[in-house]
């Protein structure tokens, strides 16, 4: 008897010695045994201690806030722990009055044994909370830098717009002139198919002028790829680029367009842009490291847009999912013309 009792005073301190709280019940609650710290948490969150077991957890998953404590509820932190509700294994979690937070965790050992357990997880939760909070910075800064990249895109279209617009005002005043002057020398019938070809060049730019580059190709590189580091994501060119205006203009307006897509849509942080030329003319696959795609994606303005442009040139646009999505852009040799006054 003696050494029963001393046997269960050994045990006694033993679980008490535990750092943590830490109960055994049978099924209906009556307590086997119970360490001083479960007792003492228990009586901060209810007001007494472990009488019942099974009464005892009903009630903390009743709790709520209170002068003491408050239950955290919140997902990006119990939801990473694996938070459970069956009814073998079930979790909750409070943070007391010093800050400190304790996981209590109700399993069923065996078919008739349950066991409460309160473990201080303090250290954890503060990592994740200033994980979360790093999350939700980024977020917003990768928001604030789509938008940024809509911005700069929407305010360059309006310059190359402006641009053209002068450029297509001059063109028709100079067509006004030639034909004043071929009127006014009565040489008309000579210059009625040069004039003819000028109108409708002048008049054919006037009606696609959302969708035409007119800045320097030299300067649409640079602006692509200022653009491109400003939010983060890199483009990197395998292969030759077009020696073609025509074509290269097409290759820097798909690749605006998959960048904004890019970062706006998948977070990619790189882009590639694969050329290979051949006798039948450039083809072109564009692809980034961002987010695979679970479904074929809508086309909005910008990439209607840019097929409209593409296929107004001849070109050809085709969009891969793999699983990522790539940008396949075909220009046929024959619809690289140089324009008058232009290199090849």
């Amino acid at each position: 008897m003696i050494m029963k009792k001393q046997t269960v005073k050994m045990i006694k301190q033993a679980i008490d010695s535990y750092p943590g709280g830490i109960c055994f019940a049978t099924l209906d609650g009556r307590v086997i045994l119970v360490n001083e710290k479960m007792n003492e948490l228990v009586n901060e969150l209810l007001g007494h201690t472990i009488l019942n077991a099974k009464v005892t957890w009903e009630k903390l998953e009743q709790c709520t806030d209170s002068p003491t404590s408050k239950r955290l509820n919140k997902p990006w932190f119990t939801q990473s722990l694996d938070e459970t509700t069956d009814n073998d294994h079930r979790r909750i979690f409070f943070q007391f009055a010093d800050k400190s937070v304790w996981r209590f965790e109700w399993q069923l050992i065996d078919k008739n044994t349950v066991q409460i357990e309160a473990a201080e997880i303090t250290r954890l939760y503060q990592l994740s909370e200033e994980l979360h909070e790093n999350n939700v910075r980024l977020h917003e800064m990768q928001e604030r830098q789509k938008s940024l990249l809509d911005n700069i895109v929407q305010i360059n279209q309006n310059k190359e717009i402006l641009a053209i617009k002068m450029r297509i005002h001059d063109e028709f005043g100079n067509c006004l002139l030639a034909t004043q002057k071929a009127i006014s020398e009565q040489n008309l019938p000579e210059n009625v198919e040069e004039l003819r070809e000028n109108w409708s060049n002048t008049i054919r730019n006037f009606s696609n002028i959302p969708m035409i580059w007119s800045v320097p190709d030299a300067a649409l590189q640079s602006e692509l790829l200022q653009v491109a580091e400003l939010i983060g994501c890199k483009v990197n060119f395998i292969g030759d680029q077009p020696a073609e205006r025509l074509a290269l203009r097409l290759v820097y307006a798909s690749v605006r367009e998959a960048l904004t897509n890019a970062v706006r849509h998948a977070d990619a942080t790189e882009l590639t842009v694969q050329i290979d030329k051949s006798v039948s003319g450039y083809h072109i696959e564009i692809s980034s490291n961002g987010a695979a795609v679970n479904s074929e994606i809508k086309e909005g303005n910008g990439l209607s847009g840019l097929r409209r442009r593409l296929e107004q040139e001849g070109a050809i646009l085709k969009i891969l999912y793999n699983p990522g999505v790539t940008l396949v852009v075909d220009v046929p040799t024959d619809v690289i013309k140089p324009q008058k006054g232009e290199n090849k």
